[in-house]
């Protein structure tokens, strides 16, 4: 069998598919049954008399529709890699839930101190006592790659997922993230927390996120050397804040404002930043707040003339009665805007060729069958009304199974029997709005356009006859700005590493 493959590339940025056989190739299958503390023992007793490892390539296969009740979180065996799948098939997803201990508490899900790859599991955030727990999954160890793949997190009040390893890699593919949020501290709940610490790289394409208070992403002042933001549906953020300076400036939800090398395309941001930008009274108001927000690094190692931002063919969009909310507050309040002008001015506006902002427009998408905006709205009027005062604050999760223990109400945890959708409908302009005609938004809600939009971006072909050597092509157009293709031959599927190299042979980046 031979394999050719297309990376199409933008700046140093890519999109990179790997083959579903190559990923196959060399794993070493465990299966583990459902049931309490099953997983835990599997990983745990994986080892040899001598206490090492029994397999390098080993993966964790669990059960579809199985429950799996964990008793402390589940960690890397020996820093070697930790690799959970679900089995193949249609069925639901594994559910993992955390076990409590005497007093009630609980661990976090996943602590992972080395790489990892999990594939297609619902985790849940929630414990067995219905009781939300803090994170999760946490990425402990340096320089870690960790592969997010067909994952739910649901119910995490501080961040779904958290890093406090430096320079990790991390990706999250085909997810879904919802309810992030701490109703007695408005502080939490977030989808991704960088801690402050700069990642190598965080990519994130075909997701979708919903319902959350916190920033989405927070860097905390971080840089990241390599952002992907592709493909992906943003719904439903409650992030607001104060102004504290004087020209009343405040990153957003995407607290993506210090990153490196930035490719922010073909994605949905809906009614996010309902709680706005409030200006202290007296202060001439300058700015809105920004979905995306760029500063300066500060950083000499990464001049200004190093970075490269992409962000174009995406689709954002505020609620009718959300806009009337803004329209009726006092002049100091003002809704958030796309790119905001400070942004603009700075680094948008042709004075920085390296940043593009192209293709993007407002346009308020009618999903499917959505979580309506109508109840985080409530929420963020009650806050304006009790003064953010973090008391009594509304229930704004969306979720139709309610809340429970695993005891007497287990059909509180897990999917639920008629999910949400984020599909929505050919007449709008969004669905033809992505880099190639696709819609926009995390592509998983349209099946048949995700299938073209993969065969698209990869290129991955038979060709006739046998390949019997590596082949690479000439990529092409070269030159080029923004977008080339690289394509590459291999007789037998393969796992490869892409890098480039300057004319001095000196290393410049490993694109895949």
């Amino acid at each position: 069998m031979n394999f050719r493959y297309r990376i199409l590339l933008l700046g140093l940025l890519f999109i990179g598919l790997s083959s579903p056989a190559s990923m196959a190739q060399g794993w070493d299958y465990l299966d583990v049954g459902q049931g309490y503390e099953t997983l835990n023992l599997a990983i745990e007793g994986d080892t040899t008399a001598s206490g090492a490892p029994k397999s390098l390539n080993r993966v964790y296969r669990l059960e579809r529709g199985g429950t799996y009740l964990l008793n402390g979180a589940v960690s890397n065996l020996q820093g070697t890699p930790l690799r959970i799948f679900a089995a193949a098939g249609d069925g639901p997803k594994p559910l993992l839930i955390m076990a409590v201990d005497e007093t009630g508490a609980s661990d976090d899900p996943f602590v992972l101190e080395g790489d990892a790859h999990l594939k297609n599991l619902y985790v849940s955030g929630s414990n067995m006592l219905g009781n939300d727990g803090r994170y999760g999954i946490l990425i402990y160890g340096n320089g870690s790659r960790v592969v997010i793949d067909g994952v739910t997190l649901d119910f995490a009040d501080q961040a779904h997922t958290k890093t406090y390893g430096k320079n990790c890699k991390i990706y999250h593919l085909n997810c879904e993230f919802k309810n992030g949020f701490l109703l007695s501290d408005m502080g939490r709940g977030r989808f991704f927390d960088a801690r402050g610490l700069m990642p190598d790289s965080l990519i994130y394409i075909n997701n979708t996120f919903y319902v959350n208070k916190q920033r989405i992403l927070r860097f905390d002042g971080a840089m990241g050397s390599h952002i992907i933001l592709d493909h992906n549906t943003f719904y439903l953020n409650a992030y607001g804040g104060t102004a504290s300076t004087a020209t009343g400036t405040i990153s957003g939800p995407i607290e993506i404002n210090r990153g490196i090398n930035v490719r922010v395309t073909n994605n949905i941001f809906q009614d996010l930043g309902m709680e706005a930008i409030v200006h202290p009274e007296g202060m001439e108001i300058y700015d809105r707040m920004p979905i995306i927000a760029v500063d300066t690094v500060y950083a000499p190692d990464y001049p200004e003339s190093s970075r490269n931002w992409l962000v174009s063919n995406n689709v954002y969009g505020w609620a009718p009665q959300v806009k009337d909310f803004w329209a009726t507050m006092p002049t100091t309040v003002k809704g958030p805007a796309f790119i905001s002008p400070w942004g603009m001015d700075h680094y948008f506006s042709g004075h920085k060729p390296n940043f593009v902002a192209q293709n993007n427009f407002e346009e308020y998408i009618q999903f499917s069958d959505a979580p309506p905006p109508d109840a985080m709205l409530d929420f963020v009027k009650y806050r304006f009304a009790s003064a953010f005062s973090n008391e009594a604050n509304p229930d704004f999760r969306a979720d139709r199974t309610g809340t429970g223990s695993l005891q007497d109400n287990p059909e509180t945890f897990g999917p639920e029997p008629d999910p949400y959708n984020f599909d929505y409908a050919p007449t709008h302009a969004a669905y033809t709005a992505a880099i190639g005609g696709f819609p926009v938004g995390d592509l998983n809600w349209f099946p048949d356009k995700k299938t073209e939009w993969e065969a698209y971006m990869t290129g991955v072909t038979r060709p006739a006859g046998v390949v019997t050597s590596y082949t690479l092509q000439q990529n092409y157009p070269n030159p080029f700005n923004p977008v080339t293709s690289i394509s590459f031959t291999l007789p037998n599927a393969s796992r490869v590493t892409l890098t480039i190299y300057n004319a001095l042979g000196q290393k410049v980046t490993t694109l895949l």
